[in-house]
């Protein structure tokens, strides 16, 4: 497919590349620097688009499994954002038809460790997982999918 299909423009994919900006935490930028380099690479650019290579593959992953399986979402967040947890716990109650367990963990003042173990429709999980990704205080969440068979 060239970019043209995608939006508009006649390019080949393989030699035209769009520019990008983004506003980072210095904080953040630091980690990401320090990861980026004990990963291996040597170039920041490569290394953002291997992570939203990642992110992509991570978010993509529903089209193609089985209607239903099971998994965990692992949530890492800001205990001190406002209504976090609140906020969390009414997202839960929704989708009580395919969480079979939660468990909470408070690693430190400022954070906690949430699992949600989840089976049945797999589409009902990505909507879960979509759901408690856009509360502000999460600081990571991950979806581990495995098929039932």
């Amino acid at each position: 497919m060239t970019l043209k299909q995608a939006n508009g423009h006649e390019h080949d994919e393989k030699t035209y590349v769009h520019r990008i900006s983004m506003s980072l935490s210095p904080k953040l930028l630091a980690e990401f620097d320090k990861s980026m380099i004990k990963a291996g690479f040597t170039d920041r650019s490569k290394a953002i688009q291997t992570a939203l290579h990642s992110f992509v593959d991570e978010h993509n992953w529903v089209d193609d499994l089985p209607k239903s399986g099971a998994g965990a979402i692992i949530m890492l967040y800001d205990n001190h954002v406002y209504n976090q947890d609140t906020k969390s716990t009414t997202i839960q109650h929704k989708y009580n038809d395919i969480i079979s367990a939660a468990t909470h963990l408070h690693l430190n003042d400022n954070n906690c460790l949430e699992s949600i173990m989840v089976k049945g429709d797999v589409r009902r999980m990505k909507e879960l997982a979509n759901e408690l990704s856009k509360n502000r205080g999460i600081k990571s969440l991950k979806f581990h999918f495995v098929n039932v068979v």
